[in-house]
């Protein structure tokens, strides 16, 4: 399958026996097929379609090359996939452990995006990082305008919740409140997550920007302290909540990897990045 985001409805977490089982599958399907290597990028879903997107890109200039986007094995699965050899390029959004780094792996390209509140309403009203908190701890939350919100929670080990836990003071409690209520979905994926939430009257859900852009769901972004989520307010750094991805890449990279991985950093994959709301790290 050449620069294809499959359908995801895969756990972001990624069991030992899941991994075994892929890579003997994996092991099967040769590398290379009359020249061509087959590239195999995995991890979160966040980037997943900003991936195939480079390949479409890519593969004009370098026909020997045939991207294969896997579905979501989420960031920590990911990683473990490249440093089985299941993969050869990993989408974390997280930076990578001491750990990882003594193992050989290393970030590639990486990209600032933001983190944002997403809903199925076409022009939410805006929230504050402050109301947060108390929006997830209530069983029958509401807008700002009145109207019913229908919250989406991701997995309780997602790098998102994570995230947002460290930079909102009361969130932490405030999910393990949602969490014990009945009804509210729990998406184990980015995909799963978009599916639910476009979906979903009133929904409130987070995604980044760059998924938003990427794959197009019919949700629209909901301004956060006053600020809407976009490149212009990555760059500029008043968006609250700016969130770092990075392409991570083994100690010896194929030279398809390699390849991908420079065309991210020309000017032309740069320009892609910037207009699926993401700005280039330096």
């Amino acid at each position: 399958m050449s620069s294809n985001a499959l359908t995801d409805k895969t756990p972001a977490r990624w069991p030992a026996f899941r991994r075994t089982a892929l890579a003997a599958l994996l092991a099967l399907c040769p590398l290379t097929a009359g020249g061509a290597e087959t590239l195999r990028i995995g991890g979160t879903g966040a980037g997943l379609a900003a991936a195939h997107l480079i390949g479409e890109q890519l593969r004009p200039l370098h026909p020997d090359i045939e991207t294969e986007i896997l579905p979501s094995l989420g960031t920590s699965g990911g990683i473990r996939a490249l440093s089985e050899g299941v993969i050869q390029i990993a989408v974390a959004l997280r930076a990578l452990t001491p750990a990882e780094r003594q193992a050989g792996l290393q970030e590639g390209g990486c990209v600032t995006t933001a983190l944002t509140y997403v809903s199925s309403r076409p022009h939410p009203p805006g929230l504050t990082r402050a109301q947060l908190p108390s929006l997830y701890s209530s069983a029958a939350p509401n807008w700002p305008d009145g109207l019913p919100m229908r919250i989406i929670l991701r997995s309780r080990d997602g790098t998102e919740n994570f995230y947002l836990m460290k930079i909102i003071p009361g969130l932490e409690s405030a999910f393990a409140t949602a969490y014990r209520y009945s009804g509210i979905p729990v998406t184990a994926s980015d995909q799963e997550n978009a599916d639910i939430a476009q979906r979903t009257e009133g929904s409130l859900a987070v995604m980044t920007l760059l998924q938003l852009h990427a794959e197009k769901p019919k949700l629209a972004a909901v301004p956060l302290d006053g600020i809407t989520g976009s490149r212009q307010t990555i760059a500029d750094g008043s968006y609250p909540m700016p969130i770092r991805l990075c392409l991570v890449l083994p100690a010896r990279p194929s030279s398809g990897a390699t390849r991908f991985i420079a065309y991210v950093k020309s000017p032309p994959g740069q320009a892609l990045l910037r207009s699926l709301g993401a700005e280039p790290a330096e």
